[in-house]
């Protein structure tokens, strides 16, 4: 099968997990014709290389990229992409290795890719792999409380089926533009394991370019599985420490000035409410991530934002707009943890 406007990689970034991995490969279809596939090994231990080695033999188009330690999900993607020389009429599709692919998925690709009239990144329909009527995401949108969460998820699949605009892709399963990647950079390796991919998003939402969400490319996920085994304190710790840095990254100063006063009424109120409830985790990740953003990586927070002035290119009130005020989804959040007794996210570990 051959691709229009070049789909030249299918990129895999693999640690320590071959079994999802191998059912990852198995799930591409036809002989591994185009495009290569290429296997980022992530510092995995030398049987998980062998294994590797013997599921690839055979086959030309699939290659293996090693990276001598694990440099989490932007330093392993980033080690790969800069030994590449884009060009612009190339995408790149980014794959986890706990996903498998829907069996119509190259036609759907081959669609997808013959009605782009400029560079863009695409989300796929990323589907509960172990309860197929329900979503994992479909792409990312930010809240004014500067948060970038996913769309969709743990709603019917049958609710998906429109294409629209969203504020980037899950990296998980998205197309990336070669030539955003040149213009607007990798990702940033200030992440780890965890929202780079809703930080690139955005990058490229302000840089002017369009994130688009299409149903057609189908994409089951295993949620979750290729970070299980970091999901403590201190993973979730970063996660909201990124989602400080993201928005004061990034964000124009106007949209700040707006969103500030409801963010501090916010975080006093969910202060109260923890403190009346007792989630004392919460309560130390919220605090611990506001004071190592403010004082500890505040020259990092500065330096970023001044670098990322270059292409924050859209103007401030079309960023506000295609924000979603942060109440109503609290408001749900509220509801199911004190009538479903349901608990945080950080509250999980």
């Amino acid at each position: 099968m051959v691709f229009p406007i070049k789909c030249s990689k299918i990129v895999i970034l693999n640690y320590n997990g071959f079994n999802d991995l191998q059912e990852c490969i198995k799930s591409i279809p036809g002989s591994f014709v185009h495009p290569e596939i290429v296997i980022i090994d992530n510092g995995s231990s030398g049987s998980e290389i062998q294994k590797i080695n013997e599921l690839i033999k055979g086959y030309d188009n699939i290659t293996l990229f090693k990276n001598n330690k694990n440099l989490g999900f932007a330093g392993g993607y980033n080690a790969y992409f800069k030994s590449l020389p884009f060009e612009d009429d190339e995408y790149i599709f980014l794959l986890n290795n706990d996903t498998a692919l829907d069996i119509n998925f190259f036609n759907s690709i081959e669609s997808c890719l013959s009605g782009i009239k400029e560079p863009s990144v695409v989300s796929c329909k990323m589907v509960n792999y172990w309860d197929r009527k329900f979503m994992d995401n479909a792409g990312h949108k930010m809240l004014s409380s500067g948060e970038i969460i996913p769309i969709g998820h743990a709603k019917p699949v049958e609710s998906y089926k429109i294409p629209f605009e969203n504020i980037g892709a899950c990296a998980g399963a998205a197309l990336y533009s070669a030539k955003i990647l040149k213009d607007i950079g990798l990702f940033d390796e200030y992440f780890d394991t965890g929202y780079e991919d809703a930080e690139f998003g955005l990058r490229a939402f302000i840089a002017g370019y369009k994130c688009v969400f299409n149903p057609d490319m189908i994409v089951f996920h295993k949620m979750g599985q290729s970070i299980k085994e970091i999901f403590n304190y201190e993973y979730t710790l970063k996660i909201q420490t990124n989602i400080f840095y993201t928005c004061l990254k990034l964000v124009h100063w106007q949209v700040l000035a707006i969103n500030i006063i409801p963010f501090i009424l916010r975080f006093f109120v969910i202060t109260i409410i923890d403190l009346i409830f007792w989630r004392p985790r919460y309560l130390k990740v919220q605090y611990h991530a506001l004071f190592t953003i403010l004082f500890k990586d505040l020259k990092k927070v500065l330096d970023a934002r001044k670098e990322s002035k270059r292409f924050r290119r859209i103007p401030w009130w079309k960023l506000l707009m295609k924000q979603e005020f942060f109440l109503k989804r609290d408001i749900i959040n509220f509801y199911r943890f004190i009538l479903k007794g349901e608990k945080s996210y950080f509250e999980k570990y």
